[in-house]
């Protein structure tokens, strides 16, 4: 492990970017600078794990996490040959909707539809995977068990021109590191908004919207004997008067990672006896059925915290050279869409795109304008998620910080009749997996197609019959046909 004192005496590289916080967000960003800068210093507070163990810095890493079509595409392209490490570690590859058990407000979704592939595996599994991939890279040095105190800036305020900190443990044992770019990714607990005030910069406006979230999730043995036809049930609420959710997913070592999550207040027990009277008050059985037979592997975990958070850092007024923030340390997510880790993926892509456009209008080394560039980018990229996420927490009246105003109402309407689609017309459920998979935007189930489907459509109470089986056609033949099918309409 580098120490501070190493890298300060190592002399100063002809350009350096430091990113604080060593989580996905962090990973994925030190990948992107590393092709851009000399040297790129990723600083975390926590001795980081040799293998996939979980640690203190990632308190949600106990829950069910997924890796969607969008962001594996965008890892895969960054780390060649990520998914297939993953897959050979034994995470599992799962088809939306064909390998899953989808039950929506209105019924069990169509499960013939194209859909999209994405890869379900423990939170420590992804980390530490990609982790190594960057502790490999020419030029990039992992500082663990060391935080960032304050940013530095240059002496009119104007520009961050590095970082002051201590390691974890020792108060005593300082650093202070230049950079020509610093990178927030230090999660929901980043201190940029106390930095900015810090440095004399406005205060940025925040949204939020928090549905009175909690989730309890437990590891299970996949029975040897188990059959069914599928590798993952997600039993979705039904707003307002069922707030109550279960998700199921194979991961690696064949286990099944089981999360249940309550809104408003209706948080699942981490007791035993009362998580698993939870598992049989959702609208179907089948979950809890299926761990009735089935080994547990851990205790019950608890996770709290997980209300939606936008900084709107693009609306400020005035911003510093030379610093960006991404990651949740700008947009964090009620964690139910699986879409954080995504997300950060999409940061890094949207970093890497600045970086190289700017180059072009700019001589080797000025970054100016570059900050407030990446900004306003990672806010166009973050409205879509944000939109989904959100949008459907406000169908809880519990929820606090917004309201659903008369047209977003009205969206929910709509949305409950493109739902009510997606269980019986294969194009439509196979166009609402790709907004699921952020594939798509969600504005894409407002185009004809989707419109008429939804017009005829009827919403009913979601009655729990029994879950459709698996297409008996899978060939790549089928396949493409379906695909083309559902472009065709």
């Amino acid at each position: 492990m580098a120490s501070a004192t190493t890298i300060r005496d190592a002399g100063i590289p002809d350009t350096r970017a430091v990113v604080v916080g060593g989580s996905m967000a962090g990973l994925l960003a030190a990948r992107v600078l590393a092709d851009h800068f000399d040297e790129v210093v990723l600083i975390d507070r926590d001795t980081l794990p040799e293998g996939a163990d979980h640690r203190k810095g990632v308190p949600q890493s106990r829950q069910l996490h997924v890796l969607l079509a969008r962001g594996l595409g965008i890892a895969e392209r960054l780390f060649p040959g990520y998914g297939q490490e993953l897959r050979a570690a034994g995470a599992a590859p799962i088809r939306i909707p064909t390998d899953m058990l989808m039950l929506g407000p209105s019924g069990w979704f169509n499960r013939e539809a194209s859909g999209f592939e994405f890869l379900s595996a423990s939170r420590p599994l992804f980390e530490a995977t990609m982790r190594r991939r960057v502790r490999e890279l020419s030029g990039v040095t992992v500082l663990e068990g060391h935080d960032v105190t304050e940013p530095t800036a240059s002496s009119d305020g104007q520009a961050v021109i590095g970082v002051r900190g201590r390691r974890v443990g020792a108060d005593d044992e300082t650093f202070s590191l230049d950079a020509d770019l610093v990178v927030d990714a230090s999660g929901r607990g980043s201190r940029t908004p106390a930095w900015l005030e810090q440095l004399g910069y406005p205060a940025p406006q925040q949204e939020r919207v928090d549905p009175n979230i909690a989730y309890a999730s437990r590891i299970f043995r996949i029975p040897d004997e188990f059959a069914g036809d599928w590798k993952a049930v997600m039993l979705m609420s039904q707003p307002p008067s069922m707030p109550r959710t279960g998700y199921l997913f194979e991961i690696e070592d064949r286990q099944w990672i089981v999360s249940m999550m309550g809104a408003g207040g209706q948080h699942p027990p981490t007791d035993e006896d009362g998580w698993t009277a939870f598992t049989r008050s959702l609208r179907h059985p089948i979950i809890a059925e299926a761990l009735a037979q089935a080994e547990p592997v851990t205790p019950v975990r608890g996770h709290r915290g997980t209300s939606n958070r936008l900084w709107h850092f693009e609306r400020m007024p005035r911003w510093p050279e030379g610093f960006l923030v991404l990651g949740d340390a700008v947009c964090a997510f009620n964690p139910i869409y699986g879409q954080g880790m995504s997300v950060a993926a999409t940061a890094a892509e949207t970093l890497d795109a600045c970086l190289r456009d700017h180059r072009q209008e700019h001589h080797a080394g000025d970054l100016a304008g570059l900050a407030k560039l990446f900004q306003r980018g990672l806010a166009r990229a973050t409205a879509g998620p944000w939109m989904l996420s959100t949008g459907e927490d406000l169908r809880f009246p519990t929820t606090t910080g917004m309201h659903a105003n008369a047209a977003l109402r009205a969206q929910h309407r709509y949305l409950d009749r493109v739902l009510a689609a997606c269980t019986y017309d294969p194009a439509v459920a196979g166009r609402y997996a790709r907004v699921l998979g952020m594939l798509a935007q969600p504005t894409t189930l407002f185009r004809p197609r989707v419109l008429v489907a939804a017009a005829r459509a009827r919403t009913n109470g979601g009655a729990a019959a029994a879950p459709p089986p698996r297409p008996a056609d899978r060939s790549p033949v089928a396949v493409v046909a379906a695909r083309q099918e559902g472009v065709s309409r």
